[in-house]
């Protein structure tokens, strides 16, 4: 990766950062990527750990905080509710990767397309408000625990 490569990631993720002053169904559409993937992660980690996971939705949806660009409704207890509220940080590896595989070799439209891709998974990859909600009883347990451990030995 080059210094123009991170140049052109970080427009794209300004871009998609301004779209949401264009108005929601724009946002949304600009979002799609990171959105999608966002909420396949959160259902194939459901899906991996029993936790019977309904199929995500992604139509943007306005509650009485805003607007939820997607959701996935799953049953689990506190520890497997953990992981499937942070599965979306799998997405910062994978937008690496992406990155790193598809910018060397990429020529003018597909590179803005790799870059836009990128940057919407980047966008993606922090878990939401709602995600940390369901990790934090079994992150506030586990954490110090490990710690301890990490410590003792």
């Amino acid at each position: 990766m080059t210094a123009i490569d991170f140049a052109a990631i970080a427009l794209a993720l300004l871009l998609i950062r301004l779209a949401r002053h264009a108005g929601m169904w724009i946002f949304a559409l600009v979002a799609l990527p990171g959105t999608a993937l966002h909420e396949f992660s959160h259902f194939a980690v459901a899906l991996v750990l029993g936790g019977a996971p309904s199929f995500p939705s992604l139509l943007p949806q306005r509650t009485d905080a805003g607007w939820r660009l997607g959701h996935v409704q799953f049953r689990a207890g506190h520890l497997r509710a953990m992981f499937v509220g942070l599965a979306p940080l799998l997405l910062a590896p994978l937008a690496w990767w992406w990155a790193t595989t598809f910018f060397a070799r990429a020529a003018w439209p597909l590179y803005a397309l790799h870059a836009w891709i990128v940057a919407a998974l980047l966008q993606a990859c922090w878990p939401s408000k709602t995600d940390w909600k369901l990790a934090f009883p079994a992150l506030a347990v586990l954490l110090p625990i490990a710690l301890a451990l990490a410590w003792y030995f």
